[in-house]
């Protein structure tokens, strides 16, 4: 009877593996035609999604859609993708030898176009600029209806909103107030050239402060000259966020507004982490522009912003900030952190900033650090910053 009951145990495991594994191929097959179907706008007549919403539903339909698709398929594959998997590795076997040699040519091409990207990058406010401009008459083009100087006068009043910025972050953090200049740093002997020029560089400064101020008021109230200039609110949002996530004075400034915050999560890594989220922000806003300025047929921009402000910005800036986060983060792996019944009980200050601890990391020699004291000390040397032992892991 036991041998019998077992024999009919596995059959009803095989078959209910059976009714699994085809109601699996149903879903898969499902998956696969609501692809098809999903896709059909892309062989679609264009006069149809240029009624429906143009280039910018095609290029959100990208950015939204297709991930969607190429999850779904993965999770539920059908039969014939693992033959069609196998075959394609056979032909890139085959292939191996001839695509590395062509590989090492390209390379070897490429690497005078790497130079000059490094170069370009290097020129931080030129190529931040150059990405800006690029931004800005794609939205323009794609965003504003017949607004030739858009691009322009945006950029304009971005960069005198960052002027007035850097002026008033320059008042507020300003130590020495006195407007003369002494001779050596230990003399009271005053410089009376230097003190004068000290005096006119202020007042000059101030004078054109107040002076742009007034224009920008004067020319958006009175609205004088911006017969062009008829910005929506998607344009003034896009390129708003993208100028305050490239421009050196405000990404300067949101570390500190995060550290304001006091997230102890973040564990100090404020500047990496808006690193990595400004690089990755902007790169999300240039990619959908690229297949939106593909469809109305502006193709050469859509190539610059392609290059310059996908590829370029998104392999050196966003990787070197990647690069930078994991290296953080992963100094820090091997230490665990401190659990509140240990920091409550035990009543000390980080011996790198003498600074409360409301989070810390443990050495293996039962240490607490701030996560960030730590990281920096390890970045000098790899021991405890107060028994100078070599760190040993269980």
């Amino acid at each position: 009877m036991g041998m019998i009951s077992r024999v009919r145990g596995r059959i009803r495991s095989d078959s209910f593996s059976k009714i699994q594994m085809k109601s699996e191929d149903k879903i898969a097959n499902i998956v696969w035609l609501i692809s098809l179907v999903m896709l059909l706008p892309y062989w679609a007549p264009r006069g149809l999604l240029v009624a429906l919403g143009g280039a910018w539903l095609m290029a959100a339909y990208t950015c939204f859609v297709v991930p969607i698709l190429i999850s779904a398929n993965y999770r539920y594959p059908a039969r014939w993708y693992p033959a069609v998997v196998k075959i394609a590795r056979k032909i890139i076997r085959r292939l191996r030898g001839p695509l590395e040699r062509v590989l090492f040519v390209f390379r070897a091409a490429y690497s005078p176009i790497d130079r000059a990207e490094r170069i370009f990058l290097q020129l931080n406010n030129l190529s931040t600029m150059i990405s800006q401009l690029l931004i800005f008459t794609a939205c323009d083009r794609l965003l504003v209806s017949r607004g030739r100087l858009t691009c322009l006068y945006s950029l304009m009043f971005y960069n005198v909103i960052t002027y007035s910025v850097n002026y008033i972050r320059e008042i507020c953090t300003k130590e020495d107030w006195t407007p003369y200049v002494n001779v050596t740093r230990h003399s009271q002997v005053k410089h009376l050239a230097m003190s004068a020029t000290k005096i006119v560089l202020e007042w000059t400064k101030a004078v054109t402060f107040i002076v742009t101020m007034t224009f920008i008021l004067l020319t958006l109230g009175l609205e004088q000259g911006l017969e062009h200039y008829r910005p929506t609110l998607v344009y003034t949002l896009i390129t708003g966020i993208y100028y305050l996530l490239t421009e050196k004075t405000f990404l300067e400034l949101w570390p500190s507004a995060l550290s304001a915050l006091k997230l102890e999560r973040l564990e100090g890594m404020e500047t990496l982490y808006c690193g990595v989220w400004a690089r990755s922000v902007t790169t999300f806003i240039a990619v959908p522009l690229v297949p939106a300025l593909a469809w109305g047929e502006r193709w050469r921009l859509a190539l610059l912003v392609a290059y310059v402000c996908v590829y370029i910005h998104g392999r050196y800036k966003l990787g070197e900030a990647l690069i930078k986060f994991n290296e953080a983060c992963d100094s820090l792996a091997r230490f665990r952190k401190a659990t509140p019944e240990e920091l409550s009980t035990l009543e000390d200050v980080c011996a790198v900033c003498l600074g409360a601890m409301k989070s810390a990391r443990v050495t293996p020699c039962a240490h607490f650090f701030h996560a960030d004291c730590l990281r920096r000390c390890l970045a000098a040397i790899d021991r405890c910053p107060i028994c100078v032992r070599p760190y040993v892991f269980c």
